[in-house]
């Protein structure tokens, strides 16, 4: 009788709190998301701030494979982030889109990320982290003609944090923001004037990972 009462214990101890398979695990996660591109302020032909660029609400795509540990996470990360250009101000005056300028800055990037994981596997559970490798910013621009059409590559950094819940043992779903940031983008418009800003954005984004440990 003691036996079984203590595996009825066990079981029911077993079904309220399903197991799940984050830890020691390798994982792959999609995100899907919009970007706020920060205003630009480029220096032109070393002349400080002599051009600035507004632009609309973006999108934010990533794809990552990651291994977790047990509180802490590495992954492998591709994403891209892009938003249309909706003014171009200089000394002169300014072109917007309403007008006919055309254009759009994005920047593609590969970087390695270390997180911090708060909170139990069975529960929602909160994140922050670091990541660091290398971006391509694109930036074009046309207006009765084309005025920009070049990119630069360069070290990229990002801080993200979020919040996911698992669906079943192996899938979770999340929210996660992400500050990207690209200090030195160096371009060269189709008049040969040379252009040094940077690129700087923030995502939020949905999740969907899945993990391949098994429960």
């Amino acid at each position: 009788m003691r036996k079984l009462v203590l595996g009825m214990a066990l079981a029911s101890t077993a079904l309220a709190s399903p197991a799940l398979a984050r830890d020691d695990s390798w994982y792959v996660e999609g995100d899907l998301g919009a970007t706020l591109v920060e205003d630009g302020h480029f220096d032109v032909n070393g002349l400080h701030d002599a051009l600035k660029s507004d632009y609309g609400t973006g999108f934010d795509v990533g794809g990552i494979v990651g291994y977790d540990f047990g509180g802490f996470r590495l992954e492998a990360e591709t994403s891209y982030r892009r938003a249309g250009l909706d003014r171009l101000t200089d000394s002169s005056g300014s072109l917007d889109r309403a007008g006919g300028l055309t254009g759009n800055a994005n920047a593609l990037s590969f970087m390695l990320n270390g997180l911090l994981d708060f909170g139990a596997d069975d529960e929602v559970q909160g994140f922050v982290g670091l990541g660091g490798g290398i971006g391509r910013v694109h930036g074009s621009a046309d207006f009765a003609g084309p005025m920009l059409d070049d990119s630069d590559t360069g070290f990229a950094w990002q801080a993200l944090a979020g919040i996911r819940f698992p669906v079943n043992d192996n899938v979770d779903l999340g929210l996660k923001y992400r500050f990207y940031n690209q200090s030195n983008v160096d371009l060269v418009d189709l008049a040969g004037d040379d252009l040094h800003g940077k690129f700087r954005s923030h995502s939020l984004m949905l999740t969907l990972g899945y993990n391949f440990g098994a429960p």
